[in-house]
């Protein structure tokens, strides 16, 4: 019979179509925006753990036999040694800290909440009045949640640390050199192809960045990988184990980036590409559940439905529309001009680009003609080239997006699936001109000399990390973490999650501005320790006068004694200040200071407790 008739025929395809259907129509349509961030927030968690749970599964039963069967060779050990040398060589010049401010630090809050509570969110509001540290206001987070996840794990199992997401990431840089090496040495056959790849990825000074922060773009890069590797398994052996472990880990790379979720197209070509090589249909039960595990990313998607500032086109006020067309020239003149930056402020390189560009358009025929070939194509080559397609689409998307301008110190990280396509194309084209290992180490020596040339030099001087203000105040507020390990403290910063995700009590400047009063009751009765205020100024190259920039203003009635002081650019300044007294509009006024002991007969403890019920309830009405 046909496959397709066979395919037609199978209740199990209608079951996955059905359960697809209802996926997109619920988490997009049936449910209100608000339920569906809230359905995101109580059950995503347990649809996380679920899902990886049984992709750990997956893997195991699929290499059980061969990791028992597997002696590594002489060049495993050589592989292994040049993996650990070059990740090395990231770790000497990348110091750990958050090197993209906003999103690190969601991403570390949210795994903070899944690890306390279960629940995918972030908390913007935290006391520890009652003794432990609590979340009184959390927000689910626009981002997939994978990573936080991932992060999540490691508070539970080592204990929570702020730094946790900066050793998952360490490790994950290790892993993702092993999974370029084997991926290069396959495709060309050669040990000296995955050689070349590593160094190449070794001298990008943006994956070594990456590789020290708290993001999510080395997780995506290892699951685009890891999808590589389990389309080859599964194509040249079709069968339920590896089908399953292969469709897992593009439901777990939909959840690590936005547009990661593509890659679910080139997933379903890989599975209907090894049905019609045994001419029959391949539908384990988890397959056939997939889509349902997808439901938590259709209903947190309707969070740019419930608050359209997610989408952030106010930081573009020109921008229409997220994405358009117009965007495409400008976006493109922006990404060469990070690609070949001579300057050392773009953490780039310019081997890896000029090599990949010139390879791109002859990856580009390459796929073309393995999809003319279809089932006649090897098993590798038509997953290469159904990834090959998911990249290609992905850097169309960034090109289309209003805020896709690769040389923008928040963007560059967005580069990293481009560069992985580069990789690729430079592998698969060299692999059909080069014929001998020699060629392949001529080709490592190059990417050696480029490491040694631009990349080391680079990463030593760290111009790029200058560049952008805000990581250097991150590290600042971690070096102030680090000289008062107390954290007794409040403070009053535009950035206020960070310090709750070091279990500080915080609060933003502007709610601290309309909270005066509140403000003034906890600093009478000596709430906290001391109360900091973090600002921003300009200075005025003429005069010197320093400026205060607008969204740090807290508003009259603070009395600000200044504690610290930094210079964290040209013409820029951060300052630390101490409230040291706020005056309420009656005219009353509350001061920091030492408590004063007074007279009279010490309360009872009916008393003590009476007024410290009384205390709490106040304390909680005039939370900053």
């Amino acid at each position: 019979m046909p496959l397709l008739k066979l395919i037609l025929r199978h209740r199990l395809v209608w079951l996955m179509a059905m359960l697809g259907l209802v996926t997109l129509i619920t988490g997009r349509w049936l449910l209100p925006a608000e339920s569906a961030v809230q359905l995101v927030a109580k059950g995503g968690y347990w649809v996380m753990l679920l899902t990886s749970a049984f992709f750990v599964h997956g893997l195991w039963r699929l290499g059980r036999h061969a990791w028992t069967d597997w002696r590594p060779a002489r060049g495993d050990y050589a592989a292994a040694a040049l993996v650990m040398v070059c990740g090395g060589i990231w770790h000497a010049h990348e110091r750990p800290g958050f090197k993209i401010l906003a999103d690190e630090v969601l991403l570390l809050g949210t795994s903070m909440v899944m690890h306390q509570e279960r629940e995918v969110s972030y908390p913007i509001r935290a006391t520890d009045v009652q003794g432990p540290f609590q979340f009184t206001h959390k927000v689910v987070d626009k981002r997939p949640f994978f990573y936080p996840f991932l992060v999540s794990l490691v508070h539970d199992t080592t204990g929570y640390r702020g730094t946790n997401p900066f050793w998952v990431n360490t490790a994950l840089g290790f892993l993702f050199l092993g999974l370029i090496y084997v991926i290069a040495w396959r495709l060309a056959a050669s040990r000296w192809a995955g050689v070349f790849a590593v160094l190449l990825f070794t001298g990008l000074p943006l994956l070594a960045q990456q590789a020290a922060g708290g993001g999510f773009e080395l997780l995506n890069l290892v699951l685009i990988s890891g999808v590589i590797l389990l389309g080859w398994r599964y194509a040249e052996r079709p069968d339920d184990n590896s089908l399953t472990a292969l469709c897992l880990a593009a439901v777990l790379l939909a959840y690590t980036r936005y547009e990661s979720v593509l890659f679910i197209l080139p997933v379903a070509a890989i599975a209907l590409w090894g049905w019609v090589r045994v001419n029959r249909v391949i539908l384990p039960g988890m397959v056939v559940a997939a889509p349902l595990l997808l439901l938590p990313y259709v209903l947190q998607n309707r969070v740019f439905e419930a608050n359209t500032g997610a989408w952030e086109l106010a930081s573009k006020p020109e921008a229409g529309a997220p994405f358009a067309f117009s965007y495409v020239a400008d976006n493109l003149g922006h990404a060469l001009g990070f690609f070949f930056d001579l300057s050392g402020y773009q953490p780039n390189s310019i081997f890896f680009a000029a090599g990949g560009l010139l390879a791109l358009p002859f990856f580009a025929l390459i796929i073309v003609r393995t999809l003319r070939a279809g089932l006649s194509a090897a098993p590798r080559e038509w997953v290469v080239a159904m990834i090959g397609l998911g990249l290609f689409g992905i850097g169309a998307l960034l090109m289309l997006y209003f805020w896709g301008q690769f040389d923008h110190p928040v963007i560059r990280r967005l580069s990293l699936p481009v560069h992985l396509l580069m990789a690729l194309a430079i592998v698969v084209v060299g692999a059909r001109l080069i014929r001998s290992p020699a060629g392949w180490r001529w080709t490592g020596a190059a990417a050696l000399i480029a490491l040694l040339l631009q990349g080391v030099p680079s990463m030593a001087r760290q111009a790029y990390a200058w560049e952008y203000m805000p990581g250097i105040e991150m590290a600042w507020r971690q070096e102030f973490i680090r000289r008062h390990p107390q954290k007794d403290y409040l403070f009053i910063d535009r950035d206020s999650i960070y310090w709750i995700t070091q279990r500080v009590a915080a609060t933003a400047i502007a709610q601290a501005a309309d909270r005066r009063e509140g403000l003034a009751f906890h600093l009478r009765n000596h709430t906290f320790t001391a109360m900091y205020v973090f600002q921003r100024f300009t200075v005025d190259q003429a005069t010197g006068a320093l400026t205060l920039d607008p969204a740090d203003d807290i508003g009259p009635g603070f009395d600000l004694e200044p504690v610290l002081e930094k210079r964290i650019a040209t013409l820029h300044l951060a300052r630390i200040s101490r409230i040291t007294a706020i005056h309420a509009e009656d005219g009353t006024v509350a001061r920091q200071a030492y408590a004063q002991p007074v007279g009279g007969p010490a309360m009872s403890k009916e008393e003590f407790e009476r007024a410290k019920a009384a205390y709490l309830e106040q304390w909680m009405k005039q939370l900053p």
